[in-house]
């Protein structure tokens, strides 16, 4: 699979070898039809140079032995680096093995590993692998400027068009109907199975409807499908999309402060009242709150000439009325460095 591909490691082996060494006893066969098998081609597919992260590192030249169709070693292989290592994984047929000698030095996360079984090795390459496709998911849902657009793969089609905006310290919002939604999540995996948390901030019929464990399927890097036993979802990364009301968010560049910039609330006027009502001849009088009661109560107007944010992303509660309605929007305020490109 192309995804899985992209984040699959380099792998080496820290094996004492001799051409000349007699077999060991301590040698255990891995059947080429094995998972294990697959799983050590798996890892060993991508070069170093082609790595970002190695969550498991050998060091070659190491030996290989190698069985015959009734299970007898016929030989073995000295193999130099990661190149070979696949060339000879390949080469060997389907009904044959190999065979490694134990204990494996290696280092998983900077710390030194001794690996004493197969059964160990396919518990170390699995962790590995599940790390490095966590890591995947978080990369591509973390990437700046984008959005990831939610549609219904069920007749339930309630959530079409909602979105999902996900930020590296593990917090999202969630922007559904003209509200927006806190929200928490992390990438996990539950019974060798890749699953995305997401929990939305309050007792809404929203977040109950979305706050599950997701079994996740990443189709390639710009499409998930989320599941879980009732719904069906895919969602649709969408980037470098200029600031719209439709996502009830304005950004503005960091100044001197990382993380904080100043909004110019005055300048989002417009466009609040755009979306609170179709009809433009109708005046309106719109404040900024910090909280839903002040706004709801008409206290601790925010100025609109200025304002920098405490949190990053913030909501922020928007007081919209008119001689016959009084309406509260969020909407949310993010800070974002000079150097990237606004949505």
């Amino acid at each position: 699979m192309k995804t899985i591909r992209k984040l699959i490691l380099v792998v080496s082996v820290l094996l004492a070898s001799c051409e000349n060494e007699s077999f060991d006893p301590l040698i255990e066969k891995i059947d080429v039809n094995s998972e294990l098998f697959n799983n050590l081609r798996t890892i060993s597919e991508t070069t170093t140079e082609n790595s970002e992260t190695i969550c498991l590192t050998f060091v070659y030249p190491f030996n290989i032995y190698l069985y015959d169709d009734e299970g007898n070693i016929s030989g073995s292989e000295i193999v130099q680096n990661n190149v070979q290592f696949v060339e000879l994984l390949g080469q060997v047929a389907i009904d044959n093995a190999i065979g490694l000698s134990y204990p494996i030095v290696g280092t998983s996360n900077g710390n030194s590993i001794e690996i004493n079984s197969n059964f160990e090795l396919k518990e170390t390459i699995e962790a590995c692998i599940e790390n490095q496709i966590i890591q995947y998911c978080n990369n591509i849902l973390e990437e700046p400027n984008c959005v990831w657009k939610i549609k219904s793969q069920t007749d339930d089609d309630i959530y079409n068009d909602a979105l999902l905006d996900f930020y590296d310290d593990g917090t999202a919002i969630f922007y559904y109907n003209g509200n927006s939604y806190r929200t928490s999540w992390v990438s996990l995996f539950i019974e060798e199975e890749l699953h995305l948390n997401i929990h939305l901030e309050g007792t809404s019929q929203t977040a109950l409807d979305w706050n599950f464990n997701w079994q996740a399927s990443i189709i390639d890097e710009n499409t998930i499908k989320i599941t879980n036993e009732e719904a069906s979802y895919i969602i649709q990364k969408n980037c470098n999309i200029q600031n719209n009301c439709d996502y009830v968010e304005f950004r503005e560049c960091e100044e001197e402060i990382p993380l904080v910039a100043n909004f110019i609330f005055e300048n989002y006027s417009n466009c609040i009242s755009s979306f609170v009502s179709s009809t433009s001849d109708i005046e309106y009088q719109i404040s900024y709150h910090e909280t839903y009661r002040d706004a709801e109560n008409e206290t601790n107007a925010l100025s609109t000439l200025g304002y920098k944010n405490s949190k990053n992303p913030q909501l922020i509660y928007v007081r919209v009325k008119t001689d016959t309605i009084v309406e509260i929007v969020q909407i949310v305020i993010v800070a974002t460095s000079c150097d990237q490109d606004l949505k």
